[in-house]
């Protein structure tokens, strides 16, 4: 593995990762990550088995040569919908495999997202 892509994104286990839409908390887990890539703001990943919604594929998507084949997803919880609400990798480079299929909210999307790392 390429030694820049492997210093360019870190995965770090976070103890505990919730998230909260319409004031109502949609996840609660201790199975997320934290991901570090350089230059941007961390990044919460959770299990797409612990969000208590909806999800189905939204508008859009791309690939990041860091890690991987990503596409948007619609959330519904808490009874609203919201577009474009989250992301996930489908497809990952090799050191992203662990957060291959989880969810990643855009902070803007949401009510909250609390993180103990």
């Amino acid at each position: 593995m390429d030694a820049a892509m492997t210093d360019h994104v870190r995965l770090e286990p976070a103890r505990r990762i919730q998230v909260r839409i319409g004031g109502q908390p949609i996840v609660d887990t201790t199975r997320g990550y934290i991901v570090h890539e350089g230059g941007l703001p961390p990044r919460y990943y959770v299990p797409r088995d612990e969000v208590r919604g909806e999800i189905s594929d939204g508008q859009g998507g791309a690939r990041c040569p860091w890690k991987g084949q990503w596409k948007h997803l619609d959330v519904t919880a808490a009874g609203q919908r919201i577009g474009n609400a989250a992301w996930t990798y489908y497809d990952t480079t090799p050191i992203c495999e662990p957060i291959r299929d989880f969810i990643a909210f855009y902070p803007n999307k949401v009510d909250a997202i609390d993180v103990d790392s």
